[in-house]
């Protein structure tokens, strides 16, 4: 038990790494330089009507047995561009910690060798994605490996781009079955590349292998990682005394469970505000029966902003020196103590609500394929998903602490008593201020108030489509000197789920309300 209190401590400062590091510009550091990188890519002729060849595990192509799947859309990138590195910066005279510098990130072996062949052709790797200069990118990695296993896939894959100015950070949740281009190996799931490094020798193992397979198939340059065992998370919530977690979408599940007399357990969270301990914490991020992979990525960075928070309210950067020994001991990672010193300092400059969360999913990004011996695959749609990278991997527009943030009142008439702070939560995660939530009775249709005096700039559409709402649902009452913007009223019809992007998943019917319903108060 020592041994997972002291994991729970080192993925505590994992977490505050992602959010600390934001700071280093201002204790001045080096650039990021960035570099060409040359790719030896095997051409393809244009128009050849040669067919593919099946999946095998071997180097020597065999005759096809059957048609393979229809590949993805074709996309033909621009160049890699070439930048000229940035000089140092010195350090500012008033900082006392050392500065920080940061590791070029190194160029990837890219090959056109392989190990195994694909019903589909290596796909050109993706262009470099422009980010703000001095943008971190760190590889956040959740392994299943078993007790005794030197090696494991790794099912949780996230980018965290960190960006010092403004400052904000990016989260992007990488599917484990995404049919990804792995150097010196070929295509195959991307949850397979640290394995894969074994088996094919690349310099600098696993963690080399899965810095190259995210720059090809991402476009973007990783400077650290840290890999953790995903099984850890019951520990690490218990010993922090469990966490509140809002579940916005209905959740069922059974697990097989040695602490019950029968065996398993059933898992039923409604909507609303539930306290989970370790136990029910575990399996809230780990399942999709009734759910997806792609709604088990939000559940996982709901339950890291969580335990971050706890770790914040427990002071946990003052520790770091007297714990850096036993992180060492409980991570894989290639972050040094000199480097967190470094960074530590700058910690409280976030505004939680520059926190971007985006995640690899849909028809418009990927098509659920089937190859021979792998299963089932997700193959990127690699023009779109470029588009999407280059949004995904960048800081909001403005950082919204320099702004005030829209205020939202919520008055809950859904007939569910939890589900007004349900809603809160989605609105905070929007970037919403929520000043305060009331009852009222139960009422049809989902609302919107408008009191805001002019249309510059307003969030009207962002609420409607939060909401699903139509303009026959919004009802514009200007009011100068409003202590609020908006009023969302909740009816019978409102969804908690629909703000997470989840599909599936639907209410209890409620009864048809009666004509009389009294509104909530004019603020």
């Amino acid at each position: 038990m020592k041994r997972w209190l002291r994991l729970f401590e080192w993925l505590i400062f994992i977490a505050l790494v992602v959010f600390v590091v934001i700071g280093a510009q201002a204790l001045g550091h080096n650039h990021i330089p960035t570099r060409e990188v040359t790719v030896v890519v095997t051409p393809t002729p244009s128009g050849s009507s040669a067919t593919p060849l099946p999946f095998t595990e071997t180097s020597t192509p065999v005759p096809p047995t059957a048609t393979p799947p229809a590949m993805p859309p074709t996309w033909t990138p621009t160049a890699r561009p070439t930048k000229t590195p940035l000089p140092t910066l010195t350090p500012s005279s008033t900082a006392t910690p050392p500065p920080l510098v940061l590791p070029i990130a190194a160029t990837p072996m890219f090959t056109t060798s392989t190990v195994v062949t694909s019903p589909l052709e290596q796909p050109t790797p993706m262009p470099l994605i422009e980010q703000p200069e001095g943008t971190i990118n760190i590889l956040l990695l959740g392994s299943d490996r078993r007790p005794g296993e030197d090696v494991a896939r790794t099912d949780v894959m996230m980018i965290v781009s960190i960006f010092p100015d403004v400052p904000s950070v990016s989260m992007i949740s990488i599917p484990r079955d995404f049919y990804a281009w792995i150097p010196t190996w070929g295509l195959d799931k991307i949850n397979t590349a640290y394995l894969r490094a074994k088996t094919t020798g690349y310099p600098g193992g696993g963690p080399a292998l899965l810095k190259a397979t995210v720059e090809y198939n991402f476009g973007l340059p990783i400077h650290y990682y840290a890999m953790v065992d995903f099984n850890s998370y019951r520990s690490i919530v218990d010993a922090v005394g469990g966490v509140d977690i809002v579940v916005e979408c209905g959740f069922h599940d059974t697990y097989p469970d040695e602490e019950s007399p029968t065996g398993q357990t059933d898992i039923d969270l409604e909507p609303g505000v539930h306290h989970l301990d370790g136990k029910f914490a575990l399996w809230y991020v780990r399942s999709r029966w009734n759910t997806s992979d792609f709604d088990r990525h939000r559940r996982q960075q709901q339950v890291i902003r969580a335990i971050l928070e706890s770790a914040l309210n427990q002071n946990m950067l003052a520790r770091i020196p007297e714990l850096w020994d036993v992180y060492q001991e409980s991570v894989e990672t290639d972050m040094g103590l000199t480097d967190i010193l470094a960074l530590a300092p700058i910690a409280l400059r976030l505004d939680m609500r520059d926190i971007k969360s985006r995640f690899i999913r849909g028809a418009n990004l990927l098509t659920s394929m089937s190859v021979p011996l792998r299963g089932a695959v997700l193959a990127p749609h690699y023009e779109e998903l470029y588009t999407f990278m280059q949004e995904a991997a960048q800081p909001p527009v403005t950082s919204r602490a320099a702004q005030r943030a829209y205020r939202v009142e919520v008055w809950n008439g859904s007939g569910n008593s939890g589900w007004g702070e349900v809603a809160a939560y989605r609105l905070r995660l929007e970037g919403f201020e929520v000043p305060a939530i009331h009852q009222t009775d139960g009422t049809a249709r989902t609302t919107i108030t408008d009191y805001t005096t002019t249309s510059k700039g307003s969030p009207i559409a962002r609420l409607m489509a939060l909401y699903k709402r139509q303009q026959r649902d919004v009802t514009a009452e200007p009011t100068q000197g409003s202590p609020i913007d908006f009023r969302v009223t909740l009816g019978w019809d409102y969804n908690p789920c629909d703000g997470t992007g989840t599909v599936g998943w639907r209410p209890t019917p409620t009864p048809t309300p009666t004509p009389e319903t009294s509104p909530p108060p004019e603020p």
